[in-house]
């Protein structure tokens, strides 16, 4: 990047944010977000074909132009209240398949003090809390009083899903987040189609863009996309380094466009892939904390009880758009 250009897009980061160059530069911590919906521009690599295929990004050099849409700085939570509810969105609320999901084998159910299990009466199980603006989503060991409502489930954790209140086609997603790390252990932030979107008929997955997921790894997250239909699915995606992911709050973002798809880390690309057919359709915001399952493998109970901290969630669109 050349660096008159490099340096307007630091100042444009840092006028957006509210941080100062240096903390771009560095940012170990975790930061507060301006709340106001300034116009914030990022470096990506729209030069020549997009790659069919997931592949790191070099030479990124033109910029682009973009507006909040979206923002939860967490300096309160209440759960069950806009903009997230805490189930999947595949039928009656309390099935117990609204509450995990079944096809990735994870063992656990995600709850929120409501949550009746199998019961008539809340169960009152709450994974989340609040420190100093941030949000903690903690997945353990369910409490002996609770296991004969949980469907057999063992284990309770917690997820935000924004399906109700926000969705949005294309534009720039971005978390802060602090991930727990052992065996089992499976925080994700990812975009996925709501179903009433979906055509009566056909199948609500993919697409699915897959942000983060981390599976324990000291050193290295996931990016992938899902796309196609079943029973022809496929995806694409990347490993990709990351400094003390368990230890130091870090942004993850992609920027989702109509022609490429490019995945920042610490608003830098790392990543990028060609926007895939069925790609071309709203999304909606989904951060949880899965243990166990087909990737991760089984849960060290060594490892629990995990929390996954969420200092800021925020999504921005095109300018123009």
């Amino acid at each position: 990047m050349p660096k008159v250009l490099r340096a307007l897009t630091a100042l444009a980061i840092c006028a957006a944010t509210g941080l100062s160059s240096a903390a771009v530069a560095a940012s170990p911590e975790k930061h507060r977000v301006n709340t106001t919906p300034e116009i914030l521009v990022l470096n990506t690599a729209p030069e020549g074909d997009a790659p069919a295929k997931m592949t790191p990004v070099t030479g990124a050099e033109a910029t682009v132009r973009l507006r909040r849409t979206f923002l939860d700085t967490f300096s309160s939570f209440t759960p069950n209240t806009p903009p997230w509810q805490h189930r999947a969105d595949y039928g009656p609320p309390d099935v117990y398949w609204n509450r995990t999901l079944p096809s990735n084998s994870e063992q656990q159910l995600y709850v929120d003090p409501a949550y009746p299990g199998t019961g008539k009466r809340p169960l009152r199980l709450n994974p989340f809390a609040v420190r100093d603006g941030v949000l903690e989503i903690t997945g353990q060991k369910a409490p002996a009083a609770a296991l004969p409502q949980l469907d057999g489930y063992r284990y309770v954790s917690g997820m935000l899903s924004s399906v109700v209140s926000f969705e949005q086609k294309y534009g720039f997603f971005e978390a802060r987040l602090r991930l727990p790390g052992g065996q089992g252990v499976w925080p994700a932030f990812w975009l996925l189609r709501g179903s009433r979107h979906v055509p009566e008929g056909t199948s609500f997955w993919p697409p699915e863009i897959d942000i983060m997921e981390h599976i324990g790894a000291p050193d290295h997250y996931h990016v992938t996309t899902h796309w196609d239909v079943s029973p022809n699915n496929k995806r694409s995606g990347m490993e990709i380094s990351v400094e003390d992911p368990t230890r130091r709050f870090h942004n993850y973002g992609v920027l989702w466009g109509p022609e490429r798809t490019v995945f920042y880390l610490d608003r830098q690309p790392v990543a990028q892939i060609e926007t895939k057919p069925n790609h071309h359709v709203e999304m909606f915001i989904f951060i949880n904390l899965a243990l166990g399952g087909s990737w991760p493998g089984p849960i060290s109970e060594a490892a629990l009880p995990a929390t996954y901290e969420i200092d800021w969630v925020s999504a921005w669109q095109f300018e123009g758009e």
